[in-house]
């Protein structure tokens, strides 16, 4: 996207007419409405799923809703986040409310320790790796165990924002101390006898100990190492000591096919090309210079 430093007007500033439409018609309806809006012109103007947590409109037990499909960002804070269509964007700024199905419930839960190097997107790409990326479909996934408790906001909210690759609804984090030292003092969360009492509440909002779920998954994080993708899906992951899988290893035959299609598209050929390879050069790159060009086979 262009930078905003140079915007001055919509006029000069976006040429596609309907886009500027859009966005005038949106300003001046805020405005009119009395909706609190964040213009072009606004420095804090920025994603929504970034812009949330951080201005503290994102808290925890709100039901949030937005035109885009990682919305479930905001479940990292113990909220109900969601993406949603256009019209259904319309349908709750007219009446604050959403016709939906009861969503299933899966409980991810990671126990151990996790290996030196092993990030919050390895995690979420191994959970995807595992469940496949539609298996989530109708679910809204917790995360849950001591590798969860102990990531940052920032890395929670990887997560949550990776459930849509699982087919999910939403992802959610219990929030806890973590998330109440994050949204301290942020613009828009409570202040005073307020935060105090939000606190208070908030420490309420995690899942019973006999709660049943419909689908529980338990994961070591001993088992995660450095994970990438070869394919064109999130479900097409290995971990970075492996090699690209050959399509005839699928007994699915719609994941075959799906396969195939990817290594065409990527340029890979199965079994041969060694991540492991690769990452120990991206390591001796970092370290020392190369004299001349390097080609990897």
């Amino acid at each position: 996207t262009d930078s905003r430093k140079k915007f001055s007007s919509y006029e000069t500033f976006i040429t596609d007419a309907g886009y500027r439409a859009s966005c005038q018609v949106l300003e001046r309806n805020a405005k009119e409405f009395g909706i609190r809006y964040f213009g072009l012109s606004d420095k804090r103007q920025g994603i929504v799923h970034i812009i949330g947590p951080e201005q503290g409109f994102t808290l925890p037990g709100i039901t949030c809703v937005c035109g885009d499909s990682h919305t479930s960002t905001h479940g990292a804070f113990g909220s109900l986040a969601f993406g949603i269509g256009s019209s259904e964007v319309e349908h709750v700024l007219a009446t604050q409310c959403l016709l939906q199905r009861k969503s299933k419930n899966v409980r991810i839960t990671i126990d151990g320790t996790l290996q030196e190097g092993v990030t919050s997107k390895d995690v979420i790409l191994h959970i995807i790796g595992v469940v496949g990326a539609s298996e989530g479909t109708e679910y809204v996934i917790e995360y849950a165990g001591p590798v969860i408790s102990g990531f940052s906001m920032e890395s929670r909210m990887s997560i949550c924002n990776m459930s849509i690759e699982a087919g999910a609804r939403a992802g959610m984090v219990a929030p806890d101390n973590t998330t109440f030292d994050y949204l301290r003092n942020r613009p828009f969360a409570p202040k005073g006898e307020a935060w105090d009492q939000a606190v208070q509440y908030w420490k309420t909002l995690k899942t019973d100990k006999n709660a049943a779920f419909d689908v529980e998954i338990k994961i070591h994080a001993e088992d995660i190492v450095p994970t990438v993708t070869w394919g064109t899906s999130p479900q097409d992951t290995i971990p970075i000591t492996g090699r690209v899988p050959h399509p005839a290893s699928f007994e699915d035959p719609v994941r075959r096919a799906s396969a195939e299609r990817a290594l065409k598209y990527m340029g890979l050929v199965p079994g041969t090309f060694r991540l492991q390879d690769v990452f120990h050069i991206q390591l001796l790159l970092k370290i020392q210079s190369v004299a001349h060009p390097l080609n990897v086979p």
